[in-house]
C-alpha cells in the first residue's frame, strides 16, 4: 500500500513541464544587442553578453515561469531584469508554453508598438 501511494506521487510529480520559447521579435532584439556590443567593444564579448543573458533567462523561469514582475499595464505580461536589459515574456494560454516576447536593451527608453497582436495571441 505504501509503495502504490509513493508511485502515485510520482506520478503526479511527473508531468511534462512548460516550454520556454523566443519570439521572431526576441531573436531580432538579441541579434541587435550583439552587433551593438560587437561595433562598439568586440565581437567575443558581444557572443559572450547575449549568450550569459539567454542563459540566465533560461535557467530562471525554466525553474520558475513566475519569477519577473507582473506589468501594470498589461497582468498577462511579466518583466525580468538581467544587467539592466528587460525581459518581457508572457504564457500561451493556448498551449501554456512561456514565450520571450522582445527584450528591451538597457539605457533604451520603451519603443511604443513593440508588441503587435499577432505576437500576444
Amino acid at each position: 500500500l505504501l509503495l502504490s501511494k509513493i508511485n502515485s506521487r510520482k506520478k503526479k510529480k511527473s508531468f511534462e513541464k512548460n516550454m520556454l520559447k523566443w519570439t521572431p521579435k526576441s531573436e531580432e532584439d538579441l541579434d541587435e544587442i550583439r552587433e551593438h556590443i560587437a561595433k562598439n567593444f568586440n565581437v567575443d564579448l558581444a557572443i559572450l553578453i547575449v549568450n550569459n543573458l539567454i542563459n540566465y533567462v533560461e535557467n530562471t523561469l525554466s525553474s520558475n515561469h513566475l519569477a519577473g514582475v507582473i506589468l501594470e499595464s498589461n497582468p498577462l505580461f511579466f518583466h525580468l531584469i538581467y544587467e539592466g536589459n528587460s525581459i518581457f515574456y508572457c504564457e500561451n494560454p493556448k498551449d501554456k508554453d512561456f514565450y520571450v516576447v522582445y527584450i528591451r536593451p538597457r539605457r533604451k527608453d520603451l519603443l511604443k508598438g513593440r508588441l503587435s497582436h499577432s505576437e500576444v495571441v
